[in-house]
């Protein structure tokens, strides 16, 4: 997480859309990795799904609250989610599905974690009672509230120093500072200090627009040197 330089990525990793009705759905991530990179990134909130899909409880869960479209209108706004499927027998999951599952010290399923933006756990909970979406989404929303004021304060803060969203054109976000950019090439720093390279007609047309405004320079490095999965 710590690399010197990196670019946003215009490939996706496989994902699945939370109401498929909907064109513009928020997406689970089913790679933690890039979950994880993504809420520094975005600088949000993520909410990691422990479940298995013959767990009856869990199901429930899936089926009453997270394929909702309040559901889906909630993290569109607020979280990145990934979800993590385990089977019956512990001993099938591969590797990294039970160090995840020891690291956390998770118990049984449905169990959702909500970690901040650097990783940490804030809070969680475990279980779901069927036939009880709107108690289950209260809870969820009172569990992520107090996170969420927490970054919104801290970006607040950040944002007198220059921190801003940026988007390229997949709507891909990155909460970071313009540091400096050539005729091709802009460079960004997000919070935990790590830069990104960007090519200029990548970005969104307001975004162009804004790092065009600053002077270009001489020639930034290459992005196939900077070029790191996040």
């Amino acid at each position: 997480m710590q690399a010197i330089g990196r670019v946003i990525e215009n490939t996706r990793p496989e994902r699945v859309k939370v109401f498929p009705e909907d064109p513009d759905s928020a997406w689970w991530e089913i790679n933690p990795h890039y979950a994880f990179a993504r809420a520094q990134r975005e600088q949000k909130p993520m909410l990691l799904l422990f479940t298995g899909m013959w767990n009856t409880q869990a199901m429930s869960l899936s089926e009453e609250v997270f394929s909702t479209k309040s559901f889906n209108e909630y993290v569109k706004e607020n979280l990145i989610i990934c979800y993590l499927s385990y089977p019956r027998n512990i001993t099938d999951a591969p590797d990294v599905l039970r160090r995840l599952k020891d690291k956390f010290k998770v118990r049984g399923y449905p169990n959702v974690l909500v970690f901040n933006p650097n990783g940490e756990v804030e809070r969680g909970i475990r279980g779901y009672r069927t036939g009880r979406p709107i108690d289950y989404f209260n809870e969820l929303r009172n569990t992520c509230h107090p996170v969420l004021e927490s970054i919104k304060v801290q970006k607040k803060n950040l944002v007198r120093y220059g921190y801003r969203d940026w988007s390229n054109y997949l709507g891909k976000v990155i909460f970071a500072k313009f540091v400096d950019r050539d005729a091709v090439h802009a460079r960004l720093q997000d919070v935990s200090g790590v830069k990104w390279i960007i090519k200029m007609n990548d970005l969104s047309p307001e975004d162009q627009k804004l790092a065009e405004s600053f002077p270009a320079r001489e020639a930034l490095q290459p992005v196939d040197e900077e070029r790191k999965d996040p």
